[in-house]
Formats: structure tokens, C-alpha cells, sequence
């Protein structure tokens, strides 16, 4: 990985997401591009609806000293020097997630870090949606930081997957690259919901077995059933005391879950493991 796309809000969740992202690729050789997005709002008289002002966009000038005071304070509590890092403040006008989107497709980004909650006022209106729609639509792979997560160097990465997806080294590959770098494991992890017949999996599991792609790294493979897929997956990390829960949302449908179901979308938005949404 060469290029990370930070988000920041300037709340102090960003700033968490900001502090992982540093420690994560600490002594290695990438760019940050730390990217504000302005985007007031106003309310639209009779409705609900909140709109866009292009007029009342705040001082870009202003908002890039902001980004950079928050910089330089991560990087103060962290004990590293400016100089030792190669960063870029970026900001954009427009709404959040599809500026993160486009943005992380012009820097040719290989991975998107960003915190799952917002500031108050403004971005409070965009709570979990930001992150949500960044990981249902982006082409480039996303962490997602919880609020007041700690860094914690990666020894156990739950791979939850249904098999779907799994011989795409593209979308493997930055898996594969944080557990080699940290010489993590991967905790490979198929959930089914009770009712459906175990055995009929059995195969299927020798199959994932003896998959090529993994061989390059140390791994597991477990299989389990449970009333709820995402609670399942969020109770295994748990058990293994995971570092980082990876998904391919859009074959594993695990994040679509979780946006449809507001129990599940508050554990995972409150969990203290990251998330590796895999594109």
C-alpha cells in the first residue's frame, strides 16, 4: 500500500481514525492525503429536507489550517516528527461520501481510514450514513475506525466470507498485505443462520481449504451456525479477541444487513474491533 485516504471531519473521532491510520503505517513508505469535505446545510422551509448552499461554504483556507492543526497534534501525541511523514491536505466541496469516493479513485488510493461517527452539529446529521455509503459504494477498500478505538497492532484478523469472492486476489490483497505485514492471522469465518442444514456446508469448507490464495498467509478456518449473521460474525471477533474484522460487503451482503437492521448497524457502529470492507 503507497496511498491512504483519511477523512476528516475535524471531530475527535476523525482525529482517532487519523491517529490509527499513522500508527497503523508507522515506518512505512506511504502518503497520507487527508481530505476535509465542506458541506453546510440549510433547511428547506416546508420540508424536511436539508439542502446545500454553495454560498455559505466556509473559507477553504481556514478549514486547511484546521486540518493541519489536528495533524500536528496526532502526530505530537504520537512522538512523530512532520518531516517524517509524506502527507497531503486536501479540501472539496460537496456532499461527504461521494467526494471520499471520487477522491480516492483520482489519488489511485489503496485504502480509505475513517471513524464511524461525526462531529456534533453539522455532521451529527450524517452519522453512520458517511461511512455506511463509503463502504457500499467505493472501489477502493475502507477501515472503519469505531469511536475512541485504541490502535492495537494487528495479531488476529477475522475474515468473515461465504465463499463468494474468494479467488479475486484484487480484492484480497490488501488483507493480505496488513497480516503479513504484522504477521497477523487470519480468522476464517463462515457464519450460517441456525435454521439452515450445517452438513451442506462440510464440503464446501474442504473446498475453502485448500484455497491457493491463502497460503501466503497464517490462517484458520471455522464454521458455525446463528440467529444473526452480523451478531454471529461480531461474537467470534469477540471470543478471538480479533484486532480487525474483514468483509467483501458486496458478495457477503454482511454490511447491506447491517444498514437494514438498526440493532445490528448500532453493535457494529459501537463495536471496539475495525472494519475491513474488502473492494
Amino acid at each position: 500500500m503507497k496511498t491512504i485516504l483519511i477523512p476528516t471531519d475535524l471531530s475527535l473521532n476523525a482525529s482517532n481514525a487519523l491517529t490509527y491510520a499513522i500508527e497503523l503505517f508507522r515506518n512505512s513508505e506511504v502518503k497520507f492525503h487527508i481530505l476535509h469535505v465542506s458541506h453546510p446545510i440549510i433547511e428547506m422551509p416546508g420540508s424536511s429536507i436539508e439542502y446545500v448552499e454553495p454560498t455559505i461554504f466556509q473559507d477553504i483556507k481556514t478549514e486547511k489550517k484546521l486540518v493541519k492543526k489536528q495533524l500536528e497534534n496526532v502526530l505530537k501525541d504520537l512522538n512523530i516528527n512532520k518531516d517524517d511523514i509524506h502527507f497531503e491536505i486536501e479540501n472539496e466541496i460537496g456532499f461527504a461520501s461521494d467526494v471520499i469516493i471520487s477522491k480516492a479513485t483520482e489519488l489511485n488510493c489503496d485504502l480509505i481510514i475513517m471513524g464511524t461517527q461525526g462531529a456534533t452539529g453539522l455532521s451529527q446529521f450524517f452519522i453512520g450514513s458517511v461511512t455506511a455509503n463509503v463502504i457500499r459504494k467505493s472501489t477502493v477498500s475502507v477501515i472503519a475506525i469505531p469511536e475512541n478505538f485504541k490502535f492495537e497492532k494487528l495479531q488476529k484478523i477475522v475474515f468473515a466470507t461465504d465463499y463468494e469472492g474468494i479467488s479475486n486476489k484484487k480484492i484480497l490483497q490488501p488483507l493480505f498485505e496488513l497480516a503479513r505485514k504484522f504477521d497477523a492471522k487470519v480468522l476464517m469465518f463462515h457464519a450460517i443462520e441456525a435454521k439452515e442444514p450445517i452438513a451442506a456446508y462440510i464440503e464446501e469448507l474442504q473446498v475453502w481449504k485448500a484455497e491457493k490464495n491463502f497460503h501466503q498467509v497464517r490462517h484458520t478456518n471455522s464454521i458455525a451456525t446463528c440467529e444473526n449473521i452480523p451478531d454471529g460474525i461480531l461474537e467470534f471477533a469477540g471470543e478471538n479477541e480479533a484486532n480487525l474484522i474483514a468483509i467483501i460487503p458486496h458478495t457477503y451482503g454482511f454490511f447491506e444487513n447491517l444498514l437494514h437492521n438498526s440493532v445490528s448497524k448500532q453493535i457494529a457502529f459501537e463495536s471496539k474491533t475495525p472494519i475491513l470492507a474488502l473492494h
